[in-house]
């Protein structure tokens, strides 16, 4: 985050003269960056201290109250305030806007305001059309909107540009699942499992296309291999072996 931001002002345009006082800013803003995860409300009110001054200290300060509000669990207001930034940041590069776009649509899908999260994945994908972390992004967010067709043809395009992705390999295997296509989902979730045999989240779903294909026992043993990698390596909390406990438990 703070690699981001550093090339948020080199780009961006500056409003003061480079040295001492670019560099006092940059501290500004590490300091409220730290100040975060520690005490998140002293970082909002730093943030909005920030924003008065103008400037880069503006921009600064509200990507800093953005993330503070994200910690405060306030993805609603975050996610306006990614946004809001993102339509400001005119002089910074297509690259660094579409990535703010996506915290954006990150914030708001958390929120449940999933047509707002569409609108910031849009943007960002206008800005970056050939980059596929924004067409997964999109189809993610689409995915807990249950959007199964729109997951799928954004899935689709991401993996059109980066065949090897797992994200949205996953995705269009869920969506081609829900939309009652478990063969076609066969093909990613076997996919992904290669690409990554530990993968809690491949095992996951390729469970749940083998029980939609009625084939019980490659599920079982999908979900059962998917709890013995988490117990192995201490994430039996991960919502996928929550899941997959859940699953072998009927």
């Amino acid at each position: 985050m703070k690699r981001m931001f550093a090339l948020f002002l080199l780009l961006a345009g500056s409003l003061i003269a480079p040295g001492t006082a670019f560099a006092q800013e940059a501290a500004n803003y590490d300091a409220c960056l730290a100040l975060v995860e520690r005490d998140a409300d002293a970082a909002l009110g730093m943030a909005r201290t920030l924003k008065l001054r103008g400037g880069e200290e503006e921009a600064g300060g509200m990507h800093c109250e953005a993330l503070a509000l994200m910690q405060m669990d306030r993805p609603a207001e975050a996610g306006s305030a990614f946004f809001d930034l993102a339509e400001r940041m005119l002089r910074a590069d297509d690259a660094l806007r579409s990535e703010i776009y996506a915290q954006a649509g990150d914030a708001w899908a958390i929120a449940g305001a999933s047509k707002l999260a569409v609108k910031a994945y849009d943007n960002a994908i206008a800005r970056m059309p050939e980059d596929p972390t924004y067409y997964a992004g999109r189809a993610r967010v689409k995915a807990i909107a249950e959007d199964w067709e729109g997951v799928r043809d954004d899935a689709a395009e991401a993996l059109a540009l980066d065949p090897n992705y797992p994200e949205p390999m996953l995705l269009r295997s869920a969506a081609n699942r829900k939309l009652g296509y478990p063969r076609a989902s066969l093909v990613d979730a076997n996919h992904a499992v290669e690409l990554n045999p530990h993968s809690l989240d491949a095992l996951l779903e390729r469970g749940l296309v083998h029980n939609a294909l009625d084939d019980k026992a490659s599920a079982w043993n999908d979900w059962s291999t998917l709890l013995r990698y988490a117990e192995e390596t201490g994430r039996l909390e991960h919502p996928a072996a929550v899941a997959a406990k859940t699953y072998l438990a009927k």
